[in-house]
């Protein structure tokens, strides 16, 4: 085989090992941006339901000392009717108190829907700062374990890359120019197999007798549609037909 497609063969498949693991990182950061994400706005929304909890409370209280005055006014009520002696007066207190009742059963209804929502919403910060707390925890492990791997990952990539310089400075500079422009243009692939006659990148059939040459290995072709460098390995024609 023609040492500059043997070249260009390697060249590719370091590429494709670049690839898996830039992508095994992507997807560790992504990950870890995702949980932290999530974190922020969990964190954001706690302090709003705080905040409203904290309201309800106080109105809850206020109500509270609202009904305890409304109850001391019955009885006041109660103990002037007690010594009332005369029919209009007794009238106007009885209207009174009938009034400082519907008040009261007013005030006990709203204090007992206050209780309602201030449950409900202590349940749910509850659950929202047990959720937050698991997912603070789960930050912190992905955190020191994506750190590690990482790490790894950016030096098994440094270490690759160092060898795709030193093949690369061993080919001619418009050949690995070329290779890198279409690397960028075609999805991460500028070198592959040419089998039955074809380019397996773009399916674009290939003239009979530059496929016989791209057979012999000695020259170097590109498909006249997507640009790649073709190349013909048995193995790559058996994998095809089977």
């Amino acid at each position: 085989m023609n040492p500059t497609i043997a070249g260009l063969i390697e060249l590719q498949r370091i590429d494709d090992e670049i690839r898996t693991h830039k992508k095994q990182r992507d997807e560790l950061a992504a990950n870890l941006e995702r949980l932290k994400k999530i974190l922020t706005q969990m964190g954001s929304s706690l302090p709003e339901k705080r905040t409203r909890l904290a309201e309800n409370e106080r109105w809850s209280n206020d109500k509270r000392i609202e009904l305890q005055a409304d109850g001391e006014r019955i009885n006041n009520a109660k103990t002037k009717l007690v010594a009332v002696s005369r029919t209009k007066e007794y009238q106007a207190m009885t209207k009174e108190l009938d009034n400082l009742r519907k008040k009261y059963g007013e005030d006990e209804a709203e204090l007992q829907r206050l209780q309602t929502v201030i449950t409900e919403f202590q349940t749910s910060v509850a659950a929202e700062e047990a959720k937050l707390a698991e997912i603070q925890s789960e930050v912190q492990r992905e955190e020191a374990s994506s750190a590690e791997r990482l790490a790894e990952l950016d030096k098994i990539i440094g270490a690759v890359a160092g060898r795709k310089n030193e093949i690369g400075e061993k080919l001619p500079k418009q050949i690995v120019t070329s290779y890198e422009r279409i690397l960028a243009k075609r999805d991460g692939v500028a070198v592959n197999a040419a089998t039955m006659g074809s380019c397996t990148g773009c399916k674009m059939r290939v003239p009979p007798q530059t496929w016989v040459k791209i057979q012999m290995g000695k020259e170097i072709f590109q498909c006249a549609n997507c640009q790649r460098y073709l190349f013909y390995t048995v193995q790559a024609s058996q994998a095809s037909m089977s």
